[in-house]
């Protein structure tokens, strides 16, 4: 460090020695420049080296101008003089240190006056003295000469002190400015003066310099290195206690940083490693304020690498410790990553990882991307780019990765890269202990396969083979690996099986993988002109340099039966070569570059005292094929006498060594001491199975065969259906009550153990048995292969021992899931006779769920019995939704192909996985598998995981034989495309023929999909495309194989019953561009040694990316486990069924409609209510307008008004329409619904908005126009009554002048005595014209004939028999048959069917004589006038029904009597209401109703009264009162109807299906067959009662119709208040009293109908003021508001109340809601429950027995016990009129009824209800029926009430107390 110091700044310069004064004066070092004065006058102003300024005189005096002064100067050799006028003076260019004498002389005129003085000129001290301190002893001082000195006067005086005492001086020649002090003690403080010294030794002034030495630096700096720190110590320089420090700086190239320490050593961390530092230390010591460093002490390390810090860059620190699993590494992950660059370090590992798990192989090819990149043009045409690389070698990432995986991840990783011909690790080393792992556990799960005497496969780590390993020794200048790549490769291509430093990022340094060895493996293939070896052999590679791993190469001098050993420069190498000791041959593998080098290296082999087996040179001619080969020769000749060794056998050589061996884990040994207790004993499988798992085989399949005859129904032959299934049903009862008998054996209670231990040790006992159980299957397949090879070779086998063989062979596969099939049937079986006997029993679905969330494959589907354990999978699925749940959400992706097509390996390739698969078999049923989705893709993929099924191979080998195996393959395909949201069609593209069969499975499994409300993606997998044209064939392949699809949908169409022209993207979203893949073949070369092909993979890849993009665009919403299950379990029943499509049933689509159903109610109901309200208004408007066309001068044009409202009406039900239609289509886009579930039905609900619309319009318009014929009706008698009313009142007015004119006041009586003059005056006067009256009967029976004219003459006859038609329909109906001859001689064979012809005839016209009767009170419930068009369409109404009828074949004769009864009702009724029209609209009747006002009016007006109280009571109770009440009456019906669907009864009324089960538990739970009977005979009645007794029970309690009322009561009177306030803000209204009341009737007009004639009359005399009867109208409103919610609350008849309503009548209202289109099913007739009007199919939850339904056998009378949904899953047969009495299958049955959808029971349980029903009332039926009791099962009266209660609540899916 220099420090520099200047004069100015130090205050030491004014401490001068005192030694210093008392010499010389003039020696310039006390009073250099002394002024001398003479008499006080002259004066120095500046005395400098060479000038002096001076001064004279006074010094406020001026000078004279006329004065001059001389100034002289001399020194001793010269003089001078010069003159001035003023009085001072500078002189120049004196000598430095020289005295002068000078004189000023005043010459004046007459005298002169002069002044003496002397003066020295000072001496110029050394400029910029400063200091730089060299080391602790020795300082170096710097200065600048004095300037315009001469150099010859002069030198320098250099003195130091310490203490104020001097301890060096010296002096300095004047050319000299530096000048070094040594031998001075460290961290000291001195002081350094220089002067300049004249030759007459005369001194200048002083510069003074405090110097400072360096402490002494720290003595023997000392690291110790580590990965990322270094321990720095030292000496301590300073022995005595004086306070110091030490400064410790490091720095890389990077970044520099620096600490202090008071001790002698600091741990300097955070360090990256593998880094160079420079380190360096100093002594930092403080002396009087002074900050003092010693010079540093340095030392350069670079630090060590370890571990963490690479795992840090790779981002895997964390994962030393929790380690990766499996799971995690396969979960699926956003693509950040593209092709073979990672963005980050961090993404690399992963990168390889995905690419690994994809057998991808390149995996091991990867960069990170690069920071910059420049490039440079070199000469012509040469680039020189260049990068700002970083990277890491990729065999630090595999050794990375294997450290941080837990052994499972290990195994897999392993596995994978030896498909991928990857060499594997055998010995794993730790670069922080310096220690080595054997990987046995890691390889355990490699099987290969090669042919040496015949195709062997073993486990790789079981298989004993000579090994051959190949090590290096120092530097090389040939790549050891790369060779070795080449002696295993075949010489068609290379395969880079050992990762060297020529590939990519080989050329990155390694860090940690250095000792590692890794192993590879040459197979034969049994083809001489492809194998390099003719036996197989283990080759082992050791990484970095032999020498520094003695512990690895010790391991494989003992394995080893050679090691190759690579070595160029043997000179260097001779220590450690004569100390080697092998047991192996050695053989040395030598590289020379020329003939000099191979000279020195043949000298250096004869000195060595190194025995080996053979020495290979590589000299500069020989090429690498030539190496190669002599490399070849050399292994051939070591294989030709070595020995075999296993890596299980290494295991027990290793520990030996210090090597730890990775399955000696103790939990691992656990595991494997409970697999091997289980699998020790096993011998023949076969006979192992039968023994240890007999739940499955035989006793499994016997249950399945028989679960599948309950839904097919194929043997019952002449049996009652439902007897036959209850002898099933006993059957399947005993059989799995033997099942149950079944002691748990002891292998599977051992297996048991094995599964409920800690979650690691569960995983390592599966892995062991998984491994145990393929060995031993292996083992015994070879055996029977054997066997089968002999019999084959024998011209005169035994074709019944290879049948044999052949049983053996399909029975010879043992795996896990046979065990884990065991523990699905003892659930089962344990769940159904609910014994646990087990104490892990009943756990088993939650351990098996976790299970599946670790990644292990599950058996959905048995592929020996073909069974689902549904109890076992629900639960299992039950268990993992709760574990998961809320992040439950699934997508499911399924294959689908051929067998043998590499259906498995598609998946495995894609996911990582690795399914179950029995060795040496191929996939058998169906396996499921979860694979996770990380949390960052959740959203996008919207699930949580991915399900993965794998399936057995269609067109199987082994089921072909099998009658059913077609049936058997659409199952499955049927089965697996249903649960699928993406279904993977495996085609492998060699076998046309094949290919067509498969698709046409597919293809009837997608149709039947379509039909029930699924329409999965599918996606096609082309295998095998290995075409280099194939990109150009694409296009016309599409072509063809879309024409070949569509085809084949039409096919499959025909044989699922379904006519229509369908085309295959009708049934599946299919992309022609988008779903094809063409993926070329597997392995890229020859197996075994051919590793995968990389274009597989990556077209693998490429797929999958394409099916998750998909599934990021769907609109469908995920499914949980619960819904999956049930997806399961309906898919499944349905498929044991024959006929799918019409089979299925699923609670989840039920629930879906159900939703959709209740959803469409609503907006229906909203739908209505508005029009309602809209029609309410206009009808309100319409009724007033009779009274305003009478009050204005113009009259109102009813038919404009007619018109305008129908455009009024169009325009809101276009606006409804819309708005509906709209809800609709966003309820289907609405993604949490399942709305996609119903998506078929779509239409229907669509048509049944547009076909509400119709409906409410037709009604709308029909009421319309009663509204305004009724109101033209109105209007004429209004003139005739306006005009009365007028006459009156001029009439009263006359009378009253002439009464006044008397001079006395008459009296009461005699007032009334001129009022009854006139009053019959008038009546004398006027004539009153009465309505015309018509003969309402007389009409009636003119439509009625018109009606019948066209029917038979026996009809004629009876109508002309009819005298008064008012006499018909008086009594009860009675359909009589009349029968020709020959109806009587065919119906005399069968008078029970006669007699069922006969009540089901009478049932019809019952029914149809209410509906009648319903229709004409609903007609003559408004008091409106008669209308012809009402007895037009009430018979428009009977034909209809009629037409509906037609089961019950009415005959013409009954037809004409039944219209005739109706006819007669209906002209009576119609009658009584226009008598009662005309006789209310009497003109005179009318005046004398109003007689008493007149005659009151006419006394008040006479006696001059105060009529405002009075005419404002009048009018508000009169008229406003009565309008007020219908009012309420209008806008109950519909808040009825709300409240019904929204409070306690809102879900009886919600859909259809609710509304059945709300009835059907009535029914059950009152025990009443009176009600049952009205129920089955006389639905809509039934129903219409109920629903009236629903509504009276509801609103009779707490007053609730009454609060209804009140409330519309409060909104009308507000709206009267509000209408009274605006009148009376307007003063032209307010005028008189008419005009008030006509504004306030005219602002409710929509509202209130105000009746008119009362309010005439009672406004048409009156004298009151307008302003005080206002206010009393006010007051009246207010009574009247009390009065009526009195009487509001006082009226309790609910009932009462209900049939008054006369608007929305709210009993029809809920009944058109639930009673739907009022179809019945044509074999029990239970009415259709479907949603909406215009649906396309109609169904049924629950259907009866025959026999209620009065269905009686022909031949014995006996009811009919059969249920459809059962029959039509048969067999049997049944006849008709609708099949022209031919017999016709059940199972045909929608060739007659094609509109109707009758669905198989799923369970025996399913009809519970109607069973118990049938059974308790049986007796009753058939006497009700006058028919013999039914043939009942004998299970149907072990029935209880809650059995058949719990049958409602399954089926409707309702769980209610």
């Amino acid at each position: 460090m220099t420090l520099k110091t200047h004069p100015s700044k130090q205050p030491n310069y004014q401490r001068l020695k005192e030694e210093m004064d008392g010499r010389d004066e003039n020696s310039g070092i006390h009073n250099v420049g002394k002024q001398e004065e003479t008499d006080g006058h002259i004066r120095f102003t500046d005395v400098g080296p060479h000038s002096v300024r001076l001064e004279w005189g006074d010094p406020d005096m001026t000078a004279n101008a006329q004065q001059k002064f001389q100034i002289r100067w001399k020194n001793e050799d010269t003089d001078f003089t010069k003159t001035t006028d003023t009085n001072h003076f500078e002189i120049k260019q004196l000598l430095p240190g020289t005295r002068y004498d000078i004189t000023v002389v005043a010459m004046e005129e007459n005298s002169e006056k002069s002044l003496c003085a002397s003066v020295c000129t000072a001496i110029p001290a050394p400029e910029n003295f400063e200091y730089v301190s060299e080391d602790a002893k020795t300082i170096r001082l710097y200065w600048k000469s004095p300037r315009k000195m001469d150099p010859s006067l002069y030198r320098f005086q250099v003195i130091m002190f310490k203490n104020e005492e001097e301890t060096q001086s010296a002096t300095v020649k004047s050319d000299v400015n530096t000048a070094v002090i040594d031998d001075l003690l460290p961290a000291t403080e001195y002081k350094a003066i220089i002067k300049t010294m004249l030759n007459n030794l005369k001194l200048s002034k002083p510069a003074v310099l405090i110097v400072h030495t360096k402490p002494p630096p720290p003595e023997n700096l000392q690291i110790k290195n580590e990965a990322s720190s270094v321990c720095l110590k030292w000496a301590d320089p300073i022995i005595d206690k004086n306070p110091h420090r030490f400064r410790v700086i490091w720095s890389s190239e990077t970044n520099a940083m620096e600490s202090l320490t008071d001790k002698a050593e600091m741990n300097v961390s955070g360090l990256k490693p593998g880094t160079e530092y420079y380190f360096s230390v100093r002594t930092l010591v403080e002396l009087n304020g002074t900050k003092l460093e010693s010079c540093p002490v340095k030392i350069t390390h670079r630090t060590n690498i370890n571990m963490e810090s690479v795992l840090m860059e790779l981002g895997l620190q964390s994962h030393l410790k929790n380690k990766l699993t499996l799971k995690l590494v396969l979960e699926l992950r956003r693509l950040s990553d593209e092709g073979e660059t990672g963005h980050s370090f961090t993404s690399l590992p992963w990168l390889f990882l995905r690419k690994l798990m994809m057998l991808n192989s390149s995996a091991r090819r990867f960069k990170c991307a690069s920071k910059s990149k420049s490039e440079t043009s070199i000469g012509i045409n040469i680039i020189k780019t260049s990068e700002d690389k970083k990277g890491i070698n990729p065999l630090d990432l595999i050794t990375g990765l294997f450290h941080c995986a837990d052994p499972f991840l290990q195994q897999e990783m392993a596995l994978k890269m030896s498909v991928c011909q990857f060499a594997v690790p055998l010995l794993l080393p730790n670069c922080d202990t310096k220690e080595s792992t054997l990987m046995l556990w890691a390889l355990r799960d490699i099987t290969k396969q090669f042919r040496l005497h015949g195709l062997e496969e073993n486990s790789i780590v079981l298989t004993d083979l000579p090994l051959i390993s190949f090590v290096r020794l120092g530097k090389n200048c040939v790549s050891k690996s790369e060779f070795l790549n080449k002696l295993l490769s075949s010489k068609q291509q290379n395969y880079d099986t050992f990762f060297h430093w020529k590939l990519a990022s080989g050329n990155f340094p390694r860090k940690i993988s250095n000792g590692l060895v890794e192993i590879s493996w040459s197979l034969p293939s049994g083809r001489e002109t492809i194998d390099k070896f003719k036996e197989p052999v283990a080759v082992a590679n050791l990484r970095g340099d032999v020498s520094e791993f003695d512990v690895q190469f010790a391991f494989l001098s003992q394995t080893s039966s050679a090691v190759f050993l690579f070595c160029d420069d043997l000179d260097s190498n001779q220590t450690f070569l004569n100390s080697l000791q092998l047991r192996s041959k050695l053989v040395l593998v030598c590289t020379t570059k020329d003939q000099k080098s191979q000279r020195n290296l043949e000298q250096n082999l004869a000195v060595l005292k190194l025995k080996t087996d053979s020495v290979i040179l590589k000299h500069e001619n020989m090429n690498d094929d030539e190496f190669v080969d002599t490399l070849q020769k050399a292994v051939v000749k070591t294989l030709a006498d070595s020995s075999k060794i296993s890596i299980e056998k290494m295991s027990k050589i290793a520990p030996d060594l210090g090597i730890d061996v990775d399955e000696n884990d103790a939990i691992c040994q656990n595991a494997k001491i409970k697999a091997d207790k289980i699998t020790k004993d096993i011998g023949n499988i076969p006979e192992y199975k039968m023994r240890e798992l007999p739940l499955q085989g035989k006793p499994l399949k016997e249950l399945s065969k028989m679960e599948k005859e309950m839904c097919r129904l194929r043997k019952a032959q002449k049996k009652s259906i439902e007897q036959y299934k209850s002898e099933l049903k006993s059957q399947i009862h005993n059989l799995k009550m033997e099942q149950g008998r079944n002691n748990m054996r002891e292998a599977v209670v051992h297996f048991i153990s094995g599964l409920c231990c800690s979650s690691n040790e569960q995983l390592y006992f599966l892995k062991w048995m998984k491994m145990n159980l393929d060995k031993l299957t292996r083992k015994h397949i070879s055996m029977l292969d054997k066997q089968y090879r002999e019999l084959c070779r024998n011209p005169t086998e035994d074709k019944e021992h290879l049948r044999d063989l052949d049983n053996q062979f399909a029975n010879s596969s043992l795996g896990v899931q046979h065990f884990m099939r065991e523990l699905s049937q003892l659930y089962e079986s344990a769940h159904f006779q609910k014994t646990w006997n087990h104490l892990h029993l009943q756990k088993l679905p939650e351990i098996c769920a976790q299970l599946m969330l670790n990644g292990f494959p599950l058996e959905l589907i048995d592929g020996d019995a073909s069974n689902i354990p549904l109890t076992w999978i629900g639960d299992v699925l039950a268990a993992l939704n709760k574990l998961t749940s809320p992040h439950n959400k699934i997508r499911v992706v399924t294959v689908l192909g051929v067998q043998s097509s590499g259906k498995s390996t598609l998946l495995n390739t894609m996911f990582g996985v690795q399914f179950a698969v029995s060795s040496g078999r191929c996939t058998r049923g169906a396996f499921m598998l979860l694979i996770g989705v990380s949390e960052e893709f959740r959203s996008e993929l919207k699930c949580d995981y991915i399900l993965v099924i794998d399936t057995e191979g269609l067109k199987s080998l082994e089921l072909a034989k099998l009658d059913d195996s077609y049936e058997h393959d659409n199952e499955l395909a049927t089965l697996v495309v249903g649960l699928s949201d993406i279904t993977i069609i495996n085609i492998a593209m060699e076998n046309a023929t094949e290919m067509k069969d498969t698709l046409q499975i597919v293809v009837h499994a997608f149709l039947r999909m379509k039909e029930v409300g699924k329409k999965p993606c599918c996606h096609f997998a082309h295998q095998n495309t290995a075409d280099v044209a194939v990109q150009d064939k694409i296009l016309r392949e599409r072509i063809s194989f879309f024409q070949q699809l569509d085809d084949m949908t039409n096919a499959a169409a025909k044989m699922e019953k379904k006519s229509n022209n369908y085309k295959f993207t009708d049934i599946l979203e299919y992309d022609i561009n988008k779903n094809n893949w063409y993926i070329p073949g597997l392995w890229l070369g020859t197996p075994p040694m051919a590793p995968v092909n990389t274009g597989y993979s990556e077209e693998v890849s490429n797929f999958k990316d394409g099916m998750l993009n998909v599934l990021r665009k769907t609109k469908f919403p995920a499914q949980d486990f619960m819904e999956f299950a049930e997806w399961i379990r309906s898919l499944w029943k349905a498929v044991q069924f024959e006929n799918f499509i019409f089979s299925f049933r699923n609670s989840l689509v039920a629930e879906a409609y159900s939703k959709l159903c209740a959803e469409f109610n609503t907006w229906e109901w909203a739908f209505k209510k508005h029009m309602i309200d809209w029609y309410t208004k206009s009808e309100t408007k319409i009724s007033n307008m009779g009274v305003m066309s009478v009050q204005s001068e113009s009259a109102v044009n009813l038919d404009r008004v007619l018109a305008a409202l129908n455009c009024e009406a169009d325009n809101e039900l276009e606006k409804e329409e819309k708005n509906l239609l709209d809800t609709i289509q966003q309820y289907f886009e609405n993604e949490l619904e399942h709305a996609h579930l119903v998506e078929n039905h779509k239409e229907d609900f669509l048509n049944s908005a547009r076909g509400l619309r119709r409906e409410v319009e037709m009604d709308i318009r029909i009421k319309l126009e009663n509204a305004i014929l009724i109101q033209k009706g109105i209007e004429k008698v209004e003139h005739i009554k306006q005009e009365q009313r007028d006459t009156m009142r001029d009439k009263v007015l006359s009378l009253i002048q002439v009464c006044r004119s008397r001079t006395n006041t008459l009296s009461e009586s005699e007032l009334n005595e001129e009022f009854e003059k006139i009053w019959n005056d008038i009546l004398k006067d006027n004539y009153f014209t009465a309505l015309p009256k018509q003969d309402v009967v007389k009409e009636t029976y003119r439509l009625l004939y018109n009606n019948l004219e066209m029917k038979s003459g026996a009809v004629r006859e009876m109508l002309s028999k009819v005298t008064s038609l008012d006499q018909c329909g008086t009594g009860k109906f009675f359909a009589i048959m009349k029968m020709n001859i020959f109806q009587k001689i065919r119906g005399s064979l069968r008078p029970a069917e006669r007699s069922k012809k006969h009540k089901l005839m009478q049932l019809a016209c019952d029914k149809i004589i209410h509906q009648s009767e319903t229709f004409i009170a609903n007609k003559t419930e408004p008091k409106s006038d008669y209308n012809s068009a009402d007895i037009q369409e009430l018979l428009c109404s009977i034909d209809k029904n009629l037409e509906s009828c037609s089961e019950s074949e009415i005959n013409p004769e009954v037809e004409a009597a039944l219209k005739i009864h109706i006819c007669g009702i209906a002209a009576r009724a119609f009658q009584k209401m226009h008598d009662d029209y005309i006789q209310r609209n009497d003109p005179l009747k009318s005046l004398e109703n109003f007689k008493e006002e007149w005659l009151a009016d006419f006394k008040d007006l006479y006696y001059q009264r105060d009529q405002c109280q009075n005419k404002a009571e009048t009018c508000m109770n009169k008229c406003f009162g009565p309008a007020v009440m219908e009012y309420i009456k209008k806008r109950l019906g519909p808040d009825i109807v709300d409240e019904m669907l929204s409070g306690e009864t809102g879900l009886d009324f919600g859909t259809r299906s609710f509304f059945q089960f709300s009835l059907l538990k009535k029914l059950l739970w009152e025990d009443n067959f009176s009600n049952i009977l009205e129920y089955v005979q006389n639905y809509e009645a039934y129903v219409t009662a109920w629903i009236s007794e629903k509504i009276v029970e509801h609103f009779s309690k707490k007053g609730a119709l009454s609060k209804l009322e009140i409330k519309h009561l409060n909104v009308i009177i507000n709206k009267l208040k509000e209408a009274v306030d605006s009148a009376q803000s307007k003063a032209d209204v307010c005028s008189g009293i008419g005009s008030f009341v006509t504004y306030v009737c005219r602002r409710l007009n929509k509202e209130l109908v105000i009746p008119s004639d009362t309010l005439k009359a009672s406004l048409a005399l009156n004298n009151s003021n307008p302003a005080e009867f206002i206010d009393c109208f006010k007051s009246s409103i207010e009574k009247m508001h009390k009065r009526l919610e009195e009487r509001l609350r006082e009226e309790k008849n609910v009932k009462q109340k209900l049939t008054g309503l006369s608007v929305s009548n709210p009993q029809q209202v809920l009944f058109s809601r639930v009673f739907g289109c009022g179809k019945k099913c044509p074999f029990c007739s239970a009415p259709c429950e479907a949603g909406g009007k215009k649906h396309a199919m109609h169904f049924v939850s629950i259907h009866r027995p025959q026999g209620i339904g009065c269905y009686s056998w022909v031949q014995t009378d006996k009811l009919v016990p059969d249920i459809c949904s059962s029959l039509v899953a048969s067999e049997m047969t049944f006849r008709h009129k609708d099949t022209g009495f031919q017999w016709h299958p059940n199972k045909e049955y929608r060739q007659i009824y094609p509109d109707w959808l009758i669905q198989p029971d799923t369970t025996i349980e399913a009809t519970d209800f109607w069973k118990y029903i049938f059974a308790k009332y049986n007796k009753a039926f058939a006497e009700k029926y006058r028919l013999k009791p039914a043939d009942i099962p004998a299970d149907w009266y072990w029935i209880s009430v809650h059995q058949a209660n719990k049958c409602l609540e399954d089926t409707f899916k309702m769980r209610r107390s």
